[in-house]
């Protein structure tokens, strides 16, 4: 099996990855909707072929990772994996809006809650695959993994490749490089998925928003948050 190459795309304001070896592919995650010119575009300037990928994987089912699903899916052919504690979410398309992090993210849930409830959900959709708290990829050609990591949601996960992370919301780098998610469910619970993929070796991470971070910056920011929590 080849070692793969991890491609990040530029999707509105988000990053999905592509991660392939040139003739097998996984997709992680599927951007903002009304994207899927982007996607083609991306996919042409990155010699990607759409009919390599044979998986598209969803950290989470927000609806800036989740637009295009049923247009991929229809282009692919690809099965959709989610973990099973997001999957109802994802077929209503009902998902609870997220906490903020922030004052000025506590601000904006506040505001959505008020005026758009229901803004963070996704457009309905079945998912094929469920997922717990560990998937192996080598049976789509990858060599790789699917791996726990709530906190931002109930259910987020991410994807392990070598020392890289494909981590959707578990790590920004957005807004003068802020790396600790503006929204989150359960904070602590976040901190113990920094936690483990600090302990995992991961060396890159491919935030589902903004540019590739080094886990450095992250661990310097997790030592804060840990002291702010004690304090």
């Amino acid at each position: 099996m080849k070692d793969p190459h991890i491609i990040q795309l530029r999707i509105g304001f988000t990053g999905p990855v592509v991660i392939t070896t040139g003739t097998d592919s996984v997709l992680v995650d599927t951007g903002v909707r009304g994207k899927m010119h982007e996607f083609e575009r991306q996919f042409q300037l990155h010699g990607i072929d759409p009919r390599t990928i044979r998986l598209i994987i969803l950290t989470h089912v927000h609806y800036d990772h989740t637009g295009n699903l049923r247009e991929l899916k229809q282009l692919t052919g690809a099965p959709v994996v989610v973990n099973k504690r997001e999957a109802e979410w994802l077929r209503t398309g009902l998902m609870p809006i997220p906490r903020g992090t922030y004052f000025f993210s506590r601000m904006i849930v506040a505001l959505g809650d008020l005026l758009m409830p229901g803004y963070a959900s996704p457009v309905p959709f079945e998912a094929d695959i469920l997922t717990d708290e560990y998937m192996d990829l080598s049976p789509y050609g990858i060599r790789g993994e699917i791996i726990f990591t709530p906190g931002h949601t109930e259910g987020s996960q991410s994807v392990l490749v070598g020392k890289n992370l494909i981590s959707g919301d578990c790590f920004f780098n957005i807004r003068n490089s802020m790396v600790f998610p503006p929204f989150a469910n359960d904070i602590r619970q976040l901190l113990k998925s920094w936690e483990k993929v600090f302990a995992m070796g991961v060396e890159t991470i491919y935030p589902g928003h903004g540019p590739i971070l080094k886990v450095e910056d992250a661990q310097n920011v997790f030592a804060k948050r840990m002291s702010a929590l004690k304090a």
